[in-house]
């Protein structure tokens, strides 16, 4: 699959990802489509470079009349409510954005006959237990679902892990206090989180993209790491032997260690790339020739854990300099 010059749609495009997708996708030549609510961003952060919509994937009728105006090759739907906390006390909103907001989005693909639609998934839709993940793990299957029923658009999702330097992200906001001489706060030294780059993700997604034959959850095979080490990575960072913290357990809807693939997907679970998974559907008309079978173990943070303290000041320094 070649993406230059091809049209491609990103809900939630002023986000954190949908922003860095935009910027690759504009190098390769695509013509790139921005659909977000946030016309201030918009407007801050592309210029003529995309065509700029204003519109929320709660609305069907915007989508599918944007979809068909447009009419574009592919769709990479980020639009999400995803503040962990927030969505514990107003999962209604959680419902109607990342569901039905899902679901609208898939229709309106097939309705306008796109080529590819991807969901953006995460880490916490992977056994969920917070109201975020649930909702993530159902658009999975609302996108499964469309595929089983889809003859010609394929609809795949693609989970990610935390990206460092994100919005909201926890490291910038450490070295933030840091600089301040504030003390840091933790959940637990001993929990565990996969950590990537922006461009780690964009790759991911444009390689799921690519490899999508239908209905599947692609996952990257990335590092895990010791909040206990992220302390002390930090700490180099900013030069400081010793790095004050405050242990403040866990919040509402937050594991100890996250799950990118969990043991009962191993049994459908194909390794494309060396640095991508998927978890086939159970329920598919469609032949997926992915040939290799992974068989390796279930993706849980802590068994997936690099200590090299170097690489991972590296790696956050790299990410670091991504998103500024």
């Amino acid at each position: 699959m070649i993406i230059e010059d091809k049209r491609i749609l990103i809900t939630g495009g002023t986000g954190s990802l949908g922003k860095h997708l935009a910027k690759k996708l504009i190098t390769s030549r695509c013509d790139v489509i921005i659909y977000s609510r946030d016309e201030g961003k918009q407007a801050l952060l592309f210029g003529d470079e995309v065509t700029k919509v204003i519109g929320d994937v709660r609305d069907y009728e915007k989508l599918k009349s944007i979809f068909l105006f447009h009419k574009p090759d592919y769709v990479i739907h980020t639009a999400a409510l995803k503040r962990i906390d927030d969505m514990e006390l107003y999962p209604d909103e959680c419902i109607k954005t990342n569901i039905v907001g899902s679901e609208n989005v898939a229709k309106a693909s097939l309705r306008a006959g796109v080529e590819k639609c991807i969901l953006i998934s995460t880490d916490k839709a992977c056994q969920p237990i917070n109201v975020y993940g649930s909702t993530k793990f159902i658009a999975e299957r609302v996108f499964a679902n469309f595929d089983y029923n889809s003859d010609s658009t394929i609809f795949s999702s693609v989970r990610y892990g935390n990206v460092i330097a994100s919005r909201g992200s926890f490291i910038p906001l450490w070295l933030d206090l840091l600089s301040k001489g504030k003390r840091i706060k933790v959940t637990s030294i001993d929990c565990t989180r996969f950590l990537f780059t922006l461009d780690d993700a964009v790759d991911s997604v444009l390689s799921s993209l690519y490899l999508s034959q239908g209905g599947e959850v692609f996952i990257p095979n990335i590092d895990s790491f010791k909040m206990e080490d992220v302390i002390k990575a930090i700490g180099i960072m900013h030069g400081s032997d010793l790095v004050e913290y405050d242990i403040i357990g866990m919040r509402p809807g937050e594991k100890f260690h996250e799950d990118m693939l969990c043991k009962t997907e191993l049994m459908f679970t194909m390794q494309p790339s060396s640095k991508l998974l998927c978890v086939l559907p159970q329920n598919t008309r469609k032949k997926h020739t992915y040939a290799e079978k992974y068989s390796g173990l279930d993706l849980n943070s802590s068994l997936h854990i690099n200590d090299n303290i170097g690489q991972l000041v590296n790696l956050i320094k790299k990410g670091l300099n991504i998103a500024s």
